[in-house]
């Protein structure tokens, strides 16, 4: 290969780029979801009583706990995180555990079955995320501007890794899948009526996360293959670019909930990355 072409905005806005966009079920449901709380609101579907939606918040919060947790064994297992104890599921699905950061493309990653299907079904769970707003909209609380731009924009980030074969979108899916595992788990048992005190822990392991991602994701600009494709560019941009704002957002709001006064938390507490019986983060 060549020099690499420098990063210029008609280089990475691609013909195939646009198409993704347009054709994209994303486009649709991510717009379709900054007309929940509008919509819903105004409907007599609120119900601000304590207890309102209670079991259907655990119920919720219980599958979206499994299902993280499920996401979280698969990439241990197709990266071969688990020092063996995984083995049976690759022996179960036929993989062999996948070495990253190879300056090949496409990824060889995405050729495991349990890479390819944990991202996948991660990435659609970005759309069933968006429960957790409605669930605030439901019990008349407030959605912060944290809770739409992180759903907002969690569903554009995941779908460009995961149709441009971003390797790096392993460390969205590991990381925040089992950052969710433990999240849900504390949602639902706070909706269930039990009181534990996580909530500061929860959001200093999802600023952890962003901060980790942006070291690991970082070298991947550094292969041949992928600086030469425009759209791996402008996906590794985007992700950048919108993991910078919601890390920005999730530490005023951690500054704001554990140091600032009450009014100054309020709106922050609201935008929880999961719901439960309370205000969430």
């Amino acid at each position: 290969m060549g020099p690499p072409p420098a990063i210029t905005v008609a280089w990475l806005l691609t013909d195939r780029l646009k198409q993704t966009v347009l054709r994209g079920e994303v486009l649709y449901f991510s717009c379709a979801y900054l007309l929940l709380e509008p919509l819903l609101k105004r409907t007599p579907l609120v119900d601000t009583r304590k207890g309102a939606y209670r079991s259907g918040m655990i119920a919720y919060n219980i599958l979206m706990c499994l299902f993280s947790l499920g996401c979280f064994v698969a990439q241990m297992a197709a990266l071969g995180l688990d020092r063996g104890h995984l083995q049976w599921l690759r022996d179960l699905t036929g993989d062999t555990a996948v070495a990253l950061y190879q300056d090949v493309g496409p990824s060889p990653v995405f050729g495991s079955s349990l890479f390819y299907w944990s991202v996948l079904l991660f990435h659609y769970s970005k759309y069933f995320e968006y429960m957790d707003t409605v669930w605030l909209v439901l019990k008349g609380k407030p959605v912060s501007f944290l809770q739409g731009f992180h759903h907002f924009g969690a569903a554009w980030d995941t779908y460009f890794g995961f149709t441009f074969r971003n390797e790096g979108i392993y460390l969205f899916v590991l990381l925040n899948s089992f950052i969710h595992t433990i999240m849900y788990a504390y949602y639902g048992a706070t909706a269930a009526g039990f009181k534990i005190a996580m909530k500061p822990l929860i959001t200093l392991m999802q600023i952890t996360q962003f901060l980790v991602g942006f070291v690991m994701v970082y070298p991947y600009i550094g292969k041949a293959y992928f600086r030469q494709t425009p759209e791996l560019v402008f996906s590794y941009l985007f992700n950048y670019l919108y993991v910078t704002g919601v890390l920005l957002l999730f530490v005023r709001f951690f500054i704001a909930d554990n140091f600032g006064g009450a009014k100054a938390a309020a709106g922050g507490r609201a935008a929880a990355a999961a719901v439960g019986g309370k205000k969430k983060q």
